[in-house]
């Protein structure tokens, strides 16, 4: 009796062990079906296209999920440049400039107008108050008479405020007032004290008190008219004056071709 269960189960052990090795050896039916279909033409285009979409959704969840682009920085990004800058940077240009004083003994108005044009370090310009020219080359002076050109001490305070000279002393003013016309306009008022003014104009050191009042017109983007009160800086020594201003405006900016020495 002993034996006989002894050999059922074996038997037993037998059948589990053979039905494992079948379950092994059996293949997954998806896979089975898949081989199946991958053996034919038809469907195996069917596969790979289903594979795509797979595929391309994947890719499209995995960017729906990426983190947004990060903006860009204001340093980054171009900064627009000023008028008060494109002024600075400023050689070519036709300019109008009418300087007025009033000496203090005669208490008479006076002027001088000059109308002219720059080209880098050159310019040519006529004093329209007593009709003689002159032409400017590398800060040289040349008065024109009858027949040439000669050198000539001359000033002209007219022709030392240029746009880079007035940008850095307006570096160092305080900005009054600004009013805005109609026209698209804008008036700006600055005041400047005298000392920093002598230090940036003559480069040098001064105590001297005052202050220096100068007021730019824009229109476009660009500065195209500069007044200066001077009073202050020309009554250092001794009060000569009771007033003395200068205003030069500028036309034609750019659009300077060339000056000719005639």
């Amino acid at each position: 009796m002993e034996k006989e269960e002894v050999e059922i189960k074996e038997e037993q052990k037998q059948e589990k062990n053979t039905k494992k090795k079948k379950a092994k050896k059996e293949p997954n039916p998806f896979f089975q079906l898949l081989k199946e279909a991958w053996s034919h033409k038809r469907y195996r285009a069917t596969i790979i296209l289903v594979f795509w979409f797979i595929f391309l959704f994947l890719v499209a969840g995995s960017l729906r999920q990426a983190p947004e682009s990060v903006p860009l920085t204001e340093a980054n990004q171009t900064k627009p440049v000023s008028a008060l800058e494109q002024f600075r940077d400023m050689t070519n240009y036709e300019f109008q400039t009418k300087l007025t004083w009033t000496e203090i003994e005669s208490n008479t108005v006076q002027e001088r107008a000059l109308s002219g044009r720059r080209l880098g370090y050159q310019e040519e310009f006529d004093n329209t108050t007593d009709h003689t020219s002159y032409y400017v080359d590398n800060g040289i002076i040349y008065k024109r008479n009858e027949t040439n050109l000669e050198t000539t001490n001359e000033q002209f305070i007219e022709l030392t405020l240029k746009p880079d000279m007035t940008y850095h002393i307006l570096e160092k003013a305080t900005l009054e007032a600004t009013t805005d016309y109609k026209d698209g306009s804008t008036l700006k008022t600055y005041t400047v004290s005298l000392k920093d003014f002598l230090s940036i104009y003559h480069d040098s050191n001064s105590s001297s008190e005052g202050e220096i009042v100068i007021t730019t017109k824009e229109a476009n983007q660009q500065i195209t008219e500069v007044s200066y009160d001077l009073l202050d800086y020309v009554n250092q020594s001794q009060p000569t004056y009771s007033g003395y201003g200068l205003t030069i405006t500028y036309q034609n900016i750019g659009k300077v071709e060339e000056i000719h020495i005639q």
